[in-house]
């Protein structure tokens, strides 16, 4: 079973969430790890740290593998500033998933090791423009004056909230007939209808995966009416279903 958040039995957008590190057993539907630093890093740096705990989980998990039915359930927390960095392979094909900072939170990031300025999610999970889901940000939890928790209603955020579904390409073939079709559609007044529904269904065919995120606990700062709120730390669980 995955490792519960110590102190929070239901965790709150604005909790902070503590927990403890380590690699965490396989469970009948996939393979976890542990990325909850909290309470442990004291003097050792942060770089340092998450090097080690990334050598630590590539081991553990490359023993075991996992059949191409089950899906990869990756847990974490990560804070301000940082980024969490697990290689997997796939059928032979080495992928990276990475939660990349951006903003005044992370982006979800799944590609080539080798190519980290192509993120295989963001290439086919709508919208394409405007608030997506594989983008985090501190303020989609926040009313739009940032007075308040975002909740139905008028002066509330149009944004994903706790569960973030996406989906990604397979390879750097499948990435650029995205691109290309996605490029087409974002500029459909310059160009004929039937290029359109071309690129759509190109796009359509492109093969890819799926994936969540849950998160589990959230602390904000910048809680300040007229300001925008960013994330200070996140607890989060990732369920990747590959082919």
């Amino acid at each position: 079973m995955l490792p519960s958040i110590a102190g929070s039995a239901k965790p709150s957008y604005h909790s902070r969430a503590h927990g403890k590190a380590g690699l965490a057993t396989p469970d009948r539907t996939g393979y976890t790890f542990s990325l909850l630093w909290s309470d442990i890093i004291g003097p050792i740096a942060m770089t340092r740290f998450a090097l080690i705990v990334l050598l630590s989980l590539s081991v553990g998990i490359a023993a075991t593998g996992f059949a191409a039915a089950d899906p990869l359930v990756l847990r974490g927390e990560v804070s301000r500033g940082d980024t969490i960095v697990h290689q997997f392979e796939h059928h032979g094909t080495q992928y990276e998933f990475r939660m990349v900072p951006a903003g005044g939170g992370w982006t979800v990031w799944i590609g080539d090791p080798a190519q980290r300025d192509r993120n295989y999610v963001t290439a086919v999970t709508p919208p394409f423009r405007g608030v997506n889901p594989a983008v985090i940000q501190g303020w989609h939890f926040r009313s739009a004056d940032n007075s308040g928790p975002n909740k139905p209603g008028n002066g509330n955020v149009n944004a994903p909230q706790k569960e973030r579904r996406f989906a990604f390409v397979l390879d750097g073939a499948g990435y650029q007939a995205a691109r290309e079709a996605v490029e087409i559609l974002l500029a459909p007044d310059s160009r004929p209808a039937a290029e359109i529904k071309e690129a759509e269904i190109r796009l359509a065919k492109v093969p890819r995966a799926n994936g969540v995120l849950w998160i589990e606990a959230m602390e904000l700062g910048n809680l300040v009416e007229g300001e925008q709120a960013h994330i200070e730390r996140m607890a989060f669980r990732i369920r990747l279903h590959l082919p």
